[in-house]
């Protein structure tokens, strides 16, 4: 059968229904597309980063009080805590 000129009813159905598939699919990635999700871990650790960077890099009110101890000849470092704060920081300095 052949149809030389289609009424405008055949030309609107198909419109129609070409519009009503159009939502599905978008929400469906194409194949050969990539798609990422990030895990709640991943959300986590976004969410540490973005209160390290509203932290100050110096904590101004730490550096006046050590400045003053230092100049008064009160400032006593406990060595065992400095040892403690190198081991652990090495630690974290491991190679994989």
């Amino acid at each position: 059968m052949k149809i030389t000129q289609p009424g405008p009813g055949v030309i609107d159905a198909y419109k129609n229904q070409n519009d009503k598939n159009k939502p599905l699919q978008k929400s469906k990635p194409a194949p050969g597309q990539d798609r990422a999700e990030i895990s709640s871990l991943g959300r986590e650790l976004q969410t540490y980063r973005a209160r390290l960077r509203e932290m100050p890099e110096v904590r101004q009110d730490r550096v006046e009080a050590l400045k003053t101890h230092i100049k008064n000849g009160t400032y006593k470092p406990d060595a065992g805590k400095i040892a403690e704060g190198i081991i652990r920081e090495k630690n974290l300095d491991v190679r994989i």
